[in-house]
C-alpha cells in the first residue's frame, strides 16, 4: 500500500481529495456570519525647514459584519457542490487505486509466470545441447547422417532463442512491475527498485 500511494497518478487523486475536502470546510464555514474588523499602521515622517518630526500613525477602520441571513439559498448551494466534487474526487482516487493494484498484480503475474517457464526451458536446452553434441558425434564416427545432424542443431538453437525470449521477458516484466508500483520515486531515501529486487 505505501509503495501505491507513491505512483505519481494515486498521489495525485489523493491530493485532489484533500483540496476537496478542504473546500467542503470552506463553504461550510462561509454559511456562518463572519466579523471583519480593517485598519492600518502606518510610520509617518515630516521634515520641514530642517526640523525633523517622526510619528507613528494609528488607525483603527469600520467593523464589518457578514450574515448570511438573505443568500437565497446560494451558500447551501455552494456547499452542496463542494460536497459532489469530495464525493467524485474520492471516487477517482478509488478508481486510481484500484487501477494501480491491477496493473500490479498483472505485472507480477506475469513475473512469475515468466519465471515458471524459464525454468522449464532452461531444461529443455540443457537437453537439446546434449542431443546435439551426441548426434554430432554420431555423425563424425559416420553412423548418423548429416540432416539429422542439421536437425538436430536446428533444435537445439530453437530451445536457446527460446530461453533468451523468455529471459527477455522476465526482464519486461521486471519492468512493467517497477512501472506498477510508481517507478523512480523513493520512500525513505530507499529505491522502490532496490525494494522489489
Amino acid at each position: 500500500a505505501q509503495l501505491l500511494a507513491q505512483r505519481p497518478d494515486v498521489f495525485a487523486a489523493q491530493q485532489e481529495v484533500a483540496a476537496a475536502s478542504g473546500d467542503v470546510g470552506s463553504a461550510q464555514a462561509a454559511k456562518y456570519p463572519s466579523l471583519g474588523l480593517s485598519g492600518s499602521v502606518g510610520l509617518a515622517a515630516l521634515r520641514s525647514g530642517g526640523v525633523n518630526t517622526n510619528g507613528t500613525t494609528w488607525s483603527i477602520g469600520p467593523v464589518a459584519v457578514t450574515l448570511s441571513i438573505f443568500d437565497g439559498g446560494q451558500r447551501n448551494a455552494v456547499v452542496d457542490l463542494a460536497s459532489v466534487n469530495y464525493e467524485a474526487a474520492v471516487s477517482n482516487y478509488r478508481a486510481k487505486v484500484r487501477g494501480a493494484v491491477k496493473e500490479v498484480e498483472e505485472a507480477l503475474l506475469s513475473l512469475q509466470s515468466a519465471a515458471d517457464r524459464l525454468v522449464d526451458a532452461a531444461v529443455a536446452t540443457e537437453g537439446y545441447s546434449a542431443a546435439f553434441v551426441a548426434s554430432e558425434a554420431r555423425f563424425k564416427s559416420g553412423l548418423g547422417s548429416l540432416s539429422d545432424l542439421e536437425d538436430t542443431r536446428r533444435t537445439a538453437l530453437a530451445a536457446k532463442t527460446a530461453l533468451l525470449n523468455l529471459e527477455r521477458e522476465r526482464s519486461a516484466a521486471w519492468v512493467a512491475l517497477y512501472r506498477a508500483l510508481g517507478g523512480g520515486w523513493s520512500i525513505n531515501g530507499n529505491e522502490i527498485m532496490a525494494k522489489t529486487l
